[in-house]
């Protein structure tokens, strides 16, 4: 389902990522004549010519609703279930920043200020979220995908159908992702079986602000949910047992191991990349080795190092295929499910290929 992301609101355009691009607002109230006032004493109105969200039958009622998510993917999953019911923004939207890094600006400790509900992955991700949350005292609008330091526990059944469990053998809960495991990935909108019921989470924590709309925000999330999990299955079913890969960050690791592909990666190599450490010689020397014997090397443009490069042109040098995975939103794509579509459409081909 695509979502547009109109920028008549003043507040919100003067609210800017990093790096020079405006930071997208989602899907504006339906309220002819609602004008609010941004920073800089300008006004601006909603189009009165909005139309309903199409995607339920429940009929919408406006609600001054204010939703703030720590990336992109949130924000594009909020604004899926809320419709024309509420504003959403995202903090970090610039397919050019590293979310791990990002540092906090005073206008988005105004948005946090101003939120009714704001969403993190939480899992030491996106600290800089729970960290706005503390110093505005709003802690109790936090939602996070992930238990730990945001305290929000959300579990799932993963099972065991079409790829690998996530969870290590050794004494690790098959029926949760443990993000206090110092490697545990945290890259969970990856993982498409949580966020299919994630969503469902989601609207029942925006129908607590906003109760008129919870009928609406439940259809549209039962929706979205059913969209992601064909998805899911569609991704499951490709059965690519047998065919390697290595990982030079593990942002994609979860879509990949329930496809069914063998990880290669050195556990101790994405150990030290996520905490980001430098990666000893040793492990070095041996990744460069292992990208030129996978059959796959998955790489993150986004969070790429002076080491990552090495280790994508080897790969290249040694004709292994690489595919490109991202953390947030990639520019040409505007929504969260035609970019994971996207993404399993290239491991079809590039399975297809062989």
């Amino acid at each position: 389902m695509a979502v547009s992301y109109p920028h008549q609101v003043s507040l919100i355009l003067a609210l800017s990522a990093r790096g020079g691009r405006s930071r997208w607002s989602g899907r504006l109230l339906p309220i002819g004549t609602l004008c609010v006032v941004g920073v800089f004493g300008l006004a601006s109105c909603a189009n009165p010519d909005s139309s309903p969200q199409e995607a339920s039958e429940a009929e919408p009622v406006t609600a001054n609703l204010s939703v703030v998510a720590s990336i992109d993917v949130y924000a594009d999953l909020a604004s899926s279930v809320t419709g024309d019911t509420a504003e959403v923004t995202a903090i970090v939207d610039n397919p050019a920043i590293d979310p791990h890094s990002y540092e906090a600006t005073p206008q988005d400790r105004m948005a946090v200020e101003q939120a009714d509900v704001l969403i993190s992955n939480g899992g030491g991700y996106d600290p800089f979220l729970s960290s706005l949350a503390e110093s505005a005292k709003k802690e109790d609008t936090l939602l996070s995908v992930l238990n730990g330091e945001d305290g929000h526990d959300h579990t799932h059944d993963h099972g065991d159908e079409g790829g690998q469990d996530h969870a290590e053998e050794e004494g690790q809960d098959d029926e949760a992702h443990d993000p206090d495991h110092d490697d545990e990935n945290e890259h969970v909108w990856y993982d498409l079986a949580m966020m299919s019921e994630f969503v469902h989470e989601l609207a029942e924590r925006l129908g607590q602000e906003s109760p008129e709309n919870a009928e609406l925000y439940a259809e549209n999330a039962a929706n979205l949910s059913e969209d992601i999990e064909a998805l899911d299955e569609r991704n499951r079913s490709l059965d690519a047992a047998g065919v390697t890969y290595m990982a030079t960050e593990a942002v994609s690791a979860y879509l990949l191991d329930d496809a069914g592909f063998d990880d290669e990666t050195d556990p101790d190599f994405l150990s030290a990349v996520e905490h980001g450490d430098d990666v000893s010689v040793r492990l070095f020397q041996q990744a460069l080795e292992t990208a030129e014997q996978v059959d796959l090397l998955v790489h993150n443009e986004q969070t790429e190092t002076n080491q990552s490069l090495q280790i994508r042109e080897a790969a290249e040098d040694a004709d292994v295929p690489v595919l490109m995975f991202s953390e947030t939103l990639p520019d040409e794509h505007d929504d969260y499910l035609s970019w994971m579509s996207d993404n399993i459409d290239r491991l079809e081909q590039l399975l297809s290929s062989d």
